[in-house]
């Protein structure tokens, strides 16, 4: 039997159709990624949770093809608030969606990721 690909990856709706929950493993901050080696002080900082909730809301959750282009893109997506979950291993953060340079290929995406979220299945 495989293991999950996104095991311990969790993303729900929030009521707000731009808002989703999202929990991850990913270090979130420069400091951190600086702190383990991962990141050198004079590069520029791109956020990794924001690229796993884009390969998790496309890939895991809306079956996406892997390397499929996904319509949302990083400059689409911030993160508004987060926080630790549990013993701090996980940590759940509050993803907003940006109404800037928004179109039909991004809201249908994101209908669909609605529609799965919210359905009993």
């Amino acid at each position: 039997m495989s293991t999950p690909r996104f095991k311990g990856l969790y993303l729900k709706a929030t009521g707000d159709p731009c808002c989703f929950s999202f929990v991850t493993y990913t270090p979130q901050t420069k400091e951190q990624m600086v702190a383990y080696g991962g990141l050198d002080e004079s590069e520029e900082y791109f956020n990794p949770v924001i690229f796993d909730f884009l390969l998790f809301a496309s890939e895991a959750v809306l079956r996406a093809p892997s390397g499929d282009s996904f319509p949302i893109k990083y400059d689409d997506v911030s993160i508004i608030t987060s926080r630790q979950r549990g013993s701090g291993i996980q940590h759940e953060y509050l993803i907003r969606l940006s109404g800037q340079d928004w179109n039909d290929s991004k809201q249908s995406a994101i209908d669909q990721l609605q529609d799965v979220l919210t359905s009993e299945q």
